[in-house]
């Protein structure tokens, strides 16, 4: 695993690139492995900017190329999602070396992402008050979807035992669409995880009725690239015409609050 200084750096790097700064020499650029797991758009704009965000009306052209892709892609042509806003980010690192280092990174990872209470307080840039927001004022794990009975964060999972697959349920307030219940599904691959999440209740913004139960279904797929730890995210629903570019522009927001998030808590576990 890198040591603490090299992450620091690491982190540093993403954080720059998240706000637009990553550099052409970056491990973004060029045929640099991460770069190669993404279509030549997608790698580009990375490169340039830091990021690589798309809006569509269903069809992705961001996806990495990785076996949990085919699902993604066989997921969307289902749900025929009206809008669909992916974002690419990606946390320089060097492959830890050896298949127990990675064994163990991919386990950190897990366990960032399961620890759904941690998401409590982070903030994102919202189009509709023009400053930075609280994205989630109340976040954590319950006991169904019923339920609002608040469980701790597991902890991470021992190296080489990542669940393969995990659902879990959530109760999350958000300063925008209110306090909702979520259903979040989790897949494990020898070097990705995969997590879905969903709305099990009705969203609103402010007191106008904008998604349905069950019209909501966001993706996140993180990879462990040989020079990056590649960080992509999915957002597609069939809300009202009217709101399509807020929501476009909230949901792109929200994937790099996501991404500092997790970058954040990256870095806390390697101290």
């Amino acid at each position: 695993m890198p040591n603490k200084a090299y992450f620091a750096a690491a982190l540093s790097l993403a954080l720059c690139a998240a706000s637009g700064a990553f550099s052409q020499d970056s491990p973004a650029a060029g045929s640099s492995p991460v770069a190669r797991l993404l279509p030549p758009e997608a790698a580009a704009r990375l490169a340039t900017s830091g990021k690589a965000v798309r809006s569509s009306s269903g069809s992705p052209g961001y996806l990495p190329d990785h076996p949990a892709s085919a699902g993604i892609r066989d997921a969307l042509a289902k749900e025929k999602p009206s809008l669909l806003v992916e974002a690419v980010f990606a946390l320089p690192r060097a492959m830890p070396s050896g298949a127990a280092a990675r064994s163990a990174e991919l386990s950190s990872i897990y366990g960032i992402l399961r620890a759904l209470g941690s998401l409590q307080g982070i903030e994102y840039y919202s189009v509709s008050h023009k400053a930075m927001r609280t994205l989630y004022a109340e976040s954590y794990i319950i006991d169904g979807p019923s339920s609002k009975t608040r469980l701790e964060d597991p902890e991470p999972p021992a190296p080489g035992a990542v669940p393969v697959t995990e659902t879990l349920f959530a109760f999350q307030r958000d300063l925008s669409f209110g306090a909702n219940t979520y259903r979040y599904d989790f897949a494990a691959y020898p070097d990705a995880i995969l997590v879905k999440s969903g709305n099990l209740t009705s969203m609103s913004y402010g007191i106008v009725p904008l998604i349905a139960p069950n019209a909501l279904a966001t993706r996140l797929l993180v990879i462990q690239a040989d020079d990056a730890i590649l960080f992509y995210v999915e957002s597609g629903t069939n809300a009202p015409g009217l709101f399509r570019g807020r929501l476009e522009e909230s949901f792109a927001n929200r994937a790099e609050a996501l991404f500092k998030w997790f970058s954040a808590k990256a870095a806390s576990n390697r101290r």
